[in-house]
């Protein structure tokens, strides 16, 4: 997955979990802000090859 999708899934989960206190299904998009995060950070620091 290139870096262009990555960054909006990213945003996508920050702008849910900022909308999910309201929708009441909170304690799930957490868990996925979580895990988007960690594989932020994990794409981060795997600097991709470049042939």
């Amino acid at each position: 997955m290139n870096n262009f999708w990555t960054r909006i899934i990213i945003f996508g989960l920050l702008l849910t979990l900022i909308f999910a206190p309201f929708a009441g299904f909170a304690p799930l998009l957490l868990i996925m802000f979580i895990a988007g995060v960690a594989w932020f950070f994990s794409s981060l620091f795997t600097k991709p090859s470049s042939d």
